[in-house]
């Protein structure tokens, strides 16, 4: 299954800064999801090849979100660029993407920056920094971290199923009025279970790369083959002041990825 494109990050990074060839960032890649918390960076049967294609994503995404906030750390003497990845070692110590200026013939216009690679705020590379960086954030307003209850979910059912087709016959549907009967069905579904536990809901950081403004939106599982230990698509929620709109549905691999732009997915229904 291919990973669509349209919701890859901005990739502000790569406008940035030159991080070397494929190989040479690959390799800091590799050493940055050794050097943080355990956690699976790879899709089985998605990304055979184990390039941490969800690290590279949340890397890409964190650096659009610290960039947007201003969290950028510069050293005094202009010579060294740093972020915050938001990641932690074992033992907790922040985790830090180190750059320097660039003199890299191979890199493009607006490159400013080569990217070293990862250190720890305790490593002594780090020390030109008077002050290092906070982590992104995305907790702009609590409450939309959580879902309300009390709040209808109104479903626009035409919309999801003509605009997201593919997704229904990559998991074996091809019927559209099946399609609706197993959403309508599903929706029922996840309205009692979301009801009675909260926490099935999780969020994700979405900016509209048209208008360029960014929201919290919640991914709710959705169970359309009878199994409700494993959902087989996630639909996307907006809260408006009145109600919950479903409006379109991802496929597990990218509510994953977008999910875990904020923090670690925590619900059974999306682990990997």
């Amino acid at each position: 299954m291919m990973m669509e494109k349209e919701y890859s990050p901005e990739g502000y990074l790569y406008k940035d800064a030159y991080l070397g060839n494929k190989d040479s960032y690959q390799s800091k890649i590799n050493y940055l999801a050794k050097m943080a918390q355990p956690e699976e960076w790879d899709y089985p049967g998605v990304n055979q090849s184990k390039d941490h294609f969800i690290l590279k994503n949340y890397i890409l995404y964190t650096y659009d979100q610290v960039r947007y906030e201003g969290k950028i750390g510069i050293s005094s003497d202009g010579n060294s660029m740093c972020f915050n990845t938001g990641l932690q070692t074992v033992n907790g110590n922040d985790i830090y993407a180190y750059f320097v200026k660039n003199l890299s013939p191979a890199a493009r216009e607006g490159q400013d920056w080569y990217f070293i690679g990862f250190n720890q705020g305790v490593d002594s590379r780090m020390k030109c920094f008077s002050n290092l960086p906070e982590i992104a954030n995305y907790f702009t307003n609590p409450a939309d971290f959580i879902y309300d209850r009390s709040l209808e979910l109104i479903m626009d059912y035409d919309h999801i199923i003509d605009d997201n087709y593919d997704r229904f016959v990559d998991i074996g549907y091809t019927d559209k009025h099946v399609i609706k009967a197993l959403l309508m069905s599903a929706t029922v579904s996840i309205k009692e279970k979301i009801k009675r536990n909260y926490k099935l809901a999780i969020p994700q950081y979405f900016t509209d790369k048209g208008t360029r403004e960014s929201k919290i939106q919640l991914l709710l599982p959705l169970f359309l083959k009878g199994n409700n230990m494993h959902a087989d698509l996630a639909l996307v929620v907006d809260k408006t002041q009145h109600n919950y709109i479903g409006k379109t549905i991802l496929t597990l691999e990218w509510a994953y990825v977008n999910s875990r732009r904020i923090v670690k997915p925590d619900v059974d229904w999306l682990k990997i």
